[in-house]
């Protein structure tokens, strides 16, 4: 959510267009030449509905009073607590959600159900499924082809660091600082032909196929944004007992401008 812009919407289901380009060629005309007229293409029209996230508590009204070790307030010790669930859960749907649906409760699509043309698939049930750096500059290469522009590369734990030893022309780069003991070996940004892109290890890209799988996605974050029909709200509720209640709420959905200037590499054997 940190990385991609944000806007607002207007309704349940939010749409928006997209243009396609035509190819480039050589534009030459004749002198003179009389105006030969272009069809004007249709824009496609996309669209995605909102989902309404929300996180509720209560705290009585002895534990607010009494003296705790630590925090003045339990209510708002609580209350940081719910709005970093609610934003973890958030970040989770919007990374894996496959469709957008309008049954109740609604939900909005995720980058993995938008993203359809540079989808890659290994086959389940090998160990031979593994992501190499051919692999990965393939598929960034594919989102340069179609127009895009990656810059963020998001994977679990174990591809993060298949990424890391990536040894490419044998150009693997070690950084060491004798004065603090430290050998760093990660790899935050890889140089690939098409630009650099930045590699984030993600908590909340959710395993394919049980445990031993894991996905790769490839992004250019200008492509999407947050949109927002409903913005984050924290609410004291009517009080019925010996207890404060708390409600916390948002309503959004994902945009995505252009999925074929993004990939996902799925099903990689991780062991």
């Amino acid at each position: 959510m940190s990385n991609i812009g944000k806007e607002k919407v207007k309704g349940k289901y939010h749409e928006w267009l997209t243009d396609t380009l035509t190819t480039a060629a050589n534009c030459a005309v004749t002198e003179g030449n009389d105006a030969v007229l272009a069809d004007v293409a249709a824009q496609t029209r996309v669209g995605n509905y909102t989902q309404v996230a929300a996180k509720w508590f209560s705290v009585s009204d002895s534990l607010e009073a009494v003296d705790k070790a630590g925090r003045k307030s339990e209510i708002a010790y609580q209350t940081g607590l719910f709005l970093k669930m609610l934003a973890r859960d958030m970040e989770y749907g919007l990374l894996n959600n496959s469709t957008s649906t309008s049954t109740d409760p609604r939900s909005a699509c995720g980058v993995k159900g938008f993203i359809t043309t540079n989808d890659v698939s290994f086959t389940t049930g090998t160990t031979s499924t593994t992501l190499t750096e051919t692999i990965f500059n393939d598929n960034i290469q594919e989102c340069w082809e179609a127009g895009g522009n990656p810059g963020m590369v998001l994977a679990g734990a174990t591809l993060k660091r298949k990424i890391s030893a990536f040894t490419g022309n044998s150009k693997l780069t070690t950084n060491m600082d004798a004065d603090q003991k430290k050998i760093i070996l990660s790899v935050d940004y890889y140089e690939s032909d098409y630009g650099i892109v930045k590699i984030y290890a993600s908590r909340f890209l959710a395993t394919d196929d049980g445990a031993t799988y894991e996905s790769c996605l490839i992004l250019e974050k200008e492509k999407w944004a947050l949109g927002t029909l409903q913005p984050l709200k924290t609410e004291k509720l009517a009080k019925t007992g010996l207890s404060t209640k708390i409600q916390m709420s948002t309503e959004y959905t994902l945009i995505s401008r252009a999925e074929n200037a993004n990939a996902w590499i799925k099903n990689c054997y991780i062991g």
